[in-house]
C-alpha cells in the first residue's frame, strides 16, 4: 500500500513514535531517528464492515547523547509495530455510508477527548481501551498493537463466549461504566455537557433519510421470512399474530437506544461482539492463537463508532446475548450480572463514590434495568447475527454492484433465506434468538 494514499506522512510517523516511547517508556525526552516504515494491510479478508485495517511497521534506532555519528550507525535498531483502521475509501460507496453514519467522526472525538480522560480519572483501575497515538482527519486512527501487548481475539468459536471470557469481559465493561459515573460526579456535571455531541446515537435512527434505516427494515423482512421456516412456528395457527407483532417489538429497539429517563445514563460501548474483545491470558501458546482453552485475566474492548449514553444494563445485556445461546443464559445469566456489578461496585467504592453506591446504582435498580434490557439485548443479537454466513448465499450476477444490490430487500431476504436453509449454524442460532423474543416478548 502506498503511504500517501492513507494520508500517513513521515512527521506522522515519528510523532506516533515519540507518543509511544513516553506513554510505554516514560522517555519524554527521547531522541530517536526512523530508518524505514512501512503499511501493511492486517489480511487479505476484511475484519470489519466500516474501516480498512493495516499494521504500521516501524524501524528505528535511538539517540544516544554520548554516541558519534559513526557509532549510532552500529546501534541497535528496534522495530515497533502499530495498529491502524482507515476509513474505507477504496470502496466509495462504503465510505459514504461510513461518513453519513458519522462513524470515524465518532471515534475520533471520543478517542482524542472523552477516553482518555475516563482512562485517567478512576483510580486503581487498568485501562479500558487501547492508546491512540494519532488521529487525523476523521479518517484515521494508529493505536497500540495489542497483539504485541500479548491480546488476542477468541476465534473459531462461533462468536460464543465461555463463562471465564465473558467474567472478564464484564469486569472490563464495568471499568468503562465506573469511570463515566466517577468523571460525573467529581465534575458535577454531564457526560453530554462536558463532551456535547460526542456520544449522539448514530445507529438506530427512527428516520426514513438515514442511511442505517435500510439495514433494521431488511432484518425485519429477513427474519419474518425466517419465522416461517423455524419448526415451532411454521405450522402454528399462531404464526400470523406473530409476524403481525414481530416488527413492531423489534422496533422497540429505537427507543432503547436513546438516553433513559427512568435509569442512570453512562457512556456505553454500544458495539460488544466478539471481535471488539480482545484478551489477554495467563499462558498461552506462542505457537497457536487465542483459544477456548486459555484462562484469560483481562480484556480490552476496541471499536468505539458505535457509543452511545444508555443505562450500563444496555452494554451489560447486549454483551452477553451477542456471545451466548440461550442454555447457557439458563444457567450462568443471574452470575454474569452479578459478576459485573460487583466489579462496578469495587471501582467505585476505590474512588470513594460513594461509601453507600446504593446512592448511584443499587443492585436492586441494576437488576431492574437489566430486566427492561433484556429485550434490548435479544434485539442486538438479531440485528448483528442475521446476515448471510457466506458469500455463496447471495444471488449475483458477475460484476454487480455489491454494495447496493446487497442491500436490495429481495436480495437480502433471499440470502438469508439461502443461509438458513444451507447452514446449520446460522439456522441454530437464528432460531435461538428468534425464539426469545416470540416467546417471551409476542406470546407470553
Amino acid at each position: 500500500m502506498n503511504l500517501t494514499t492513507c494520508g500517513l506522512t513521515e512527521e506522522d510517523v515519528e510523532l506516533i513514535v515519540k507518543r509511544f516511547l513516553q506513554e510505554k517508556r516514560d522517555k519524554y525526552n527521547a531522541k530517536f531517528r526512523v530508518l524505514s516504515y512501512r503499511v501493511d494491510r492486517l489480511s487479505e479478508e476484511p475484519i470489519g464492515y466500516l474501516g480498512d485495517h493495516y499494521f504500521l511497521n516501524v524501524v528505528l534506532r535511538e539517540k544516544m547523547v554520548h554516541y558519534s555519528e559513526e557509532e549510532e550507525e552500529y546501534a541497535e535498531e528496534e522495530y515497533l509495530s502499530f495498529f491502524m483502521k482507515i476509513l474505507p475509501e477504496q470502496v466509495p460507496k462504503l465510505a459514504d455510508y461510513v461518513k453519513e453514519m458519522g462513524c470515524f467522526k465518532k471515534e475520533i472525538q471520543l478517542y482524542t477527548h472523552l477516553i482518555p480522560r475516563l482512562q485517567d480519572v478512576a483510580i486503581g483501575t487498568k485501562p479500558f481501551a487501547p492508546r491512540a497515538y494519532l488521529t487525523k482527519e476523521d479518517k484515521m486512527l494508529v493505536f497500540e498493537n495489542l497483539k504485541v501487548e500479548g491480546y488476542r481475539m477468541v476465534e473459531n468459536n462461533k462468536s460464543l463466549l465461555d463463562y471465564a471470557h465473558l467474567e472478564v469481559a464484564l469486569k472490563t465493561v464495568a471499568k468503562l461504566h465506573a469511570a463515566s459515573l466517577v468523571l460525573e460526579e467529581r465534575t458535577k456535571q454531564p457526560i453530554t455537557k462536558l463532551y456535547s455531541g460526542h456520544l449522539n446515537e448514530n445507529v438506530y435512527i427512527d428516520d426514513e433519510k438515514y442511511v442505517r434505516k435500510t439495514n433494521l427494515d431488511n432484518a425485519i423482512k429477513a427474519l419474518s421470512e425466517l419465522i416461517k421456516r423455524i419448526d415451532k412456528y411454521k405450522n402454528s395457527d399462531q404464526l400470523g399474530l406473530i409476524l403481525e407483532k414481530f416488527p413492531a417489538v423489534i422496533r422497540k429497539i429505537y427507543d432503547f437506544a436513546k438516553p433513559s429517563t427512568r435509569y442512570r445514563n453512562v457512556f456505553n460501548h454500544g458495539d460488544l461482539w466478539n471481535n471488539n474483545l480482545m484478551f489477554k491470558y495467563e499462558e498461552l501458546d506462542k505457537s497457536s492463537r487465542a483459544n477456548s482453552d486459555a484462562v484469560p485475566t483481562d480484556a480490552l474492548l476496541v471499536d468505539y463508532q458505535f457509543s452511545r449514553l444508555a443505562p450500563p444494563a444496555y452494554d451489560v445485556m447486549s454483551l452477553i446475548m451477542l456471545s451466548t445461546l440461550s442454555p447457557f443464559r439458563q444457567c450462568h445469566l443471574e452470575s454474569l450480572k452479578s459478576a459485573y456489578y460487583d466489579a462496578l461496585c469495587s471501582i467505585l467504592r476505590q474512588n470513594s463514590l460513594p461509601a453507600d453506591v446504593d446512592q448511584l446504582l443499587s443492585r436492586q435498580v441494576f437488576l431492574e434495568s437489566c430486566t427492561e434490557y433484556h429485550l434490548a439485548g435479544l434485539i442486538e443479537s438479531c440485528m448483528y447475527f442475521h446476515w448471510p454466513p457466506m458469500p455463496d448465499c447471495y444471488e449475483m450476477a458477475p460484476g454487480t454492484d455489491w454494495f447496493d444490490e446487497s442491500r436490495k430487500p429481495e436480495v437480502f431476504v433471499k440470502a438469508c433465506i439461502n443461509g438458513f436453509e444451507r447452514y446449520e449454524d446460522y439456522r441454530h442460532r437464528i432460531s435461538d434468538m428468534v425464539t426469545q423474543i416470540v416467546d417471551g416478548y409476542i406470546l407470553s
